[in-house]
């Protein structure tokens, strides 16, 4: 099995796709592992060779002590990429992952081709400070096991949760089965509420595209508004009737929108 050494920690990841030209490098979120991009995977690869991998902490990588940062998060992206020949890439990350591809494209910009924050965020203040705090609360008050079940309905709209009650608890059983070490949460959530980018998210010079679902509770519309007005020549979409896992709650017009985008830059 494929694994990059970054510093302490041994980092999985895998690639799909058997293009020749700079792959999509897709970073996820807050204690979810690389095949929840399978989705994505699936639509992609035929086009664009896909790189996939679980962060510090989670899945088949390695836990380190908590707290992580973002700064470091992106340097085991960074590890991934060496590891696997790449010099630059498209990059695309979701939430937490959204946060590191940022911190990139800023401070390695000649590693990022392209650069999409799908329902991120710019600095952890007021209101995010709040949404991301309960992450930890639900985590230290319940355990593992009942923060993947405690978060879904911030994660996810009330009516695709109705409408699809059975598909969420399979997809509450993956999340489970696929989890973060108690450690490595409890690490990546310290990631998300020490990071702030607001000073420097001017400096992105890659083609940009921020996306998000117009009823995301965790990371609202308003914080996606506010990467774009940081990222000059940015775009930005908004999915509506989706929460913040729009990647899993409509991945069909999810997938058709943000390879629609990419498809000129490869």
């Amino acid at each position: 099995m494929p694994y990059a050494q970054s510093d302490d920690a041994r980092i999985y990841f895998e690639q799909h796709g058997d293009g020749s030209g700079p792959p999509l490098v897709l970073i996820r979120g807050t204690g979810a592992d690389g095949t929840r991009w399978m989705p994505q995977v699936e639509a992609y690869s035929p086009e664009v060779p896909c790189v996939i991998f679980d962060g510090r902490g989670v899945g088949q990588s390695d836990t380190t002590p908590a707290p992580y940062t973002v700064e470091q998060m992106a340097g085991d992206t960074l590890a991934v990429m060496d590891e696997a020949g790449i010099g630059a890439a498209h990059v695309a990350g979701s939430s937490l992952g959204g946060a590191i591809g940022l911190h990139l494209a800023v401070h390695a910009p000649d590693r990022v081709l392209t650069l999409q924050l799908h329902s991120s965020w710019l600095a952890t203040r007021g209101f995010s400070a709040y949404s991301l705090g309960l992450l930890k609360k639900f985590l230290v008050t319940g355990g593992t096991d009942f923060y993947y079940e405690a978060t879904l309905p911030l994660l996810f709209s009330c009516s695709f949760m109705m409408d699809n009650f059975d598909h969420l608890m399979k997809i509450l059983a993956h999340m489970q089965a696929h989890s973060a070490t108690r450690e490595g949460l409890l690490g990546q959530i310290e990631a998300n509420l020490s990071y702030d980018l607001s000073a420097e998210a001017g400096r992105v010079k890659a083609p940009t595209l921020i996306t998000v679902g117009d009823l995301d509770y965790v990371l609202p519309v308003s914080c996606s508004r506010e990467l774009h007005a940081a990222i000059e020549g940015s775009e930005l979409v908004v999915f509506e009737g989706c929460g913040h896992l729009v990647t899993m709650e409509n991945s069909e017009e999810f997938n058709r929108v943000t390879l629609d985008w990419l498809r000129p830059h490869l």
